[in-house]
């Protein structure tokens, strides 16, 4: 199976453009991808039944063991639909005690070409669901 890196899944489901363009890297469109995937509740897509985190209220009634599932959930969700971010790898980091916010460093390789770098993305969950990611390390 081959692999075309140069596009966002999102951006082929929805017919944007699936190039990347001139100002956008590849990591970017991957973190951006991210962004999305996490930012997305399982069942809001009505043809991807999947594609996206499960309701966070869930997660927020179990804590604390629910915090390792969560962190399952964003690997099983991201290896599917980034394929981009090779060997991938979910640890959680922390939860802030004064309100419900998980932070996770996700790991993986990415592949341009011949080079391969690592990076690190940082996302941190929060008690109304939404995430964000940035990346903390890059290096070939």
């Amino acid at each position: 199976m081959s692999l075309n890196h140069g596009y966002n899944f999102l951006k082929k489901i929805t017919g944007q453009n699936l190039r990347l363009n001139q100002e956008e890297s590849l990591v970017e469109s991957i973190q951006s991808n991210l962004v999305q995937v996490l930012n997305t509740r399982q069942g809001m897509v009505a043809h991807i039944a999947d594609f996206g985190l499960p309701d966070i209220h869930y997660v927020y009634s179990s804590l604390p063991k629910s915090l390792d599932s969560l962190g399952l959930e964003i690997k099983k969700v991201l290896e599917k639909y980034e394929p981009r971010l090779e060997k991938l790898n979910v640890r959680f980091v922390e939860k802030a005690n004064d309100t419900f916010r998980a932070t996770y460093h996700i790991t993986g390789e990415v592949r341009e070409g011949s080079k391969v770098s690592k990076i690190t993305f940082q996302t941190e969950v929060l008690r109304d669901g939404s995430a964000d990611a940035f990346v903390v390390n890059q290096y070939e």
